[in-house]
């Protein structure tokens, strides 16, 4: 059996379906933090080899048009369900028995006539050969990760007198201080993060959350490059991938207000600041130099 997958970023869980006599069904939905660790692992292509399947399973035209299937299926009719065991039925959405398909694909291994052919050895084996190049990609950035930010050299706010001027607001010195918390505490984690992170960050706030395809344009990078980047960024609480559950609009970079103190508008504030006062974003996100708001 198949779904689109579950809202990427969500903290909810899959929903138990019904069958038409109103008892639960085994089938459950992909756990969100599932559905994103299958797509990065993807390379937004479907996993299918002997030979190669490369449909991308997200498109400009038609959004998502991938299929989350099963290697053992839940229900008692269902593919390959005579090898589960009985276990708990949670095993079945886990992400070792899930696999990333075209329709096309995902429709040959759960049909009747056709889906005795795909034993869950030989499926397991076609996951494991499609995932291995990402799997080795991320090992590689990860430690090029390791590298990069070993270097990394912060330039602190000390007063963010021009931006407390800009704000206009009058706030106490109390205020101020917390204010000021905030961003070095935000220029922290900025310095735990690799050049091309800060870079997708600086774009995702110019831009007010844009679709992925535009960031790849303008950055000159690739899906998987980006999904890893999204991960990195999600470890600082700073932005997330989200792909629309019913394939209605692009994959888009969305900002999160842990990186700021779960105060989300500070986004906002300094994308506005820097636009009024004549400063590439760049230069305190990307760069590092806080001191401009000094």
């Amino acid at each position: 059996m198949s779904w689109r997958p579950a809202r990427m970023g969500s903290a909810g869980v899959g929903t138990m379906a019904r069958r038409a006599d109103g008892t639960k069904k085994n089938r459950r939905e992909p756990l969100p933090d599932v559905a994103r660790q299958l797509f990065v692992f993807s390379g937004n292509e479907c996993a299918w080899g002997d030979p190669n399947c490369t449909t991308r399973l997200v498109t400009a035209e038609d959004g998502w048009v991938g299929e989350i299937a099963h290697i053992i299926g839940a229900e008692l009719t269902s593919a390959r369900h005579e090898a589960w065991g009985g276990k708990d039925v949670d095993d079945l959405r886990h992400f070792s028995n899930l696999i990333l398909l075209c329709k096309v694909h995902a429709r040959n291994i759960d049909d009747k006539n056709s889906r005795d052919e795909f034993t869950v050895e030989y499926l397991r084996a076609v996951k494991e050969r499609h995932e291995a190049p990402y799997r080795y990609g991320m090992e590689q950035l990860e430690a090029e990760f390791k590298d990069a930010v070993a270097s990394n050299r912060v330039t602190p706010a000390t007063t963010m007198r021009r931006y407390f001027d800009w704000e206009g607001e009058g706030l106490e010195p109390e205020e101020e201080a917390q204010t000021l918390d905030l961003v070095s505490q935000l220029a922290g984690r900025m310095g735990t993060l690799t050049r091309q992170a800060r870079q997708v960050l600086a774009l995702v706030v110019k831009e007010n959350e844009p679709n992925c395809q535009l960031i790849e344009r303008r950055l000159m990078t690739d899906p998987t490059t980006l999904i890893s980047i999204c991960e990195e960024l999600a470890g600082v609480e700073a932005a997330e991938l989200y792909v629309d559950e019913y394939g209605d609009s692009l994959p888009r970079v969305l900002l999160l207000s842990g990186a700021v103190s779960n105060v989300a508008e500070m986004w906002g504030q300094l994308r506005e600041f820097t636009e009024d006062e004549g400063i590439d974003l760049n230069d305190i996100l990307v760069n590092l130099d806080f001191s401009l708001l000094d």
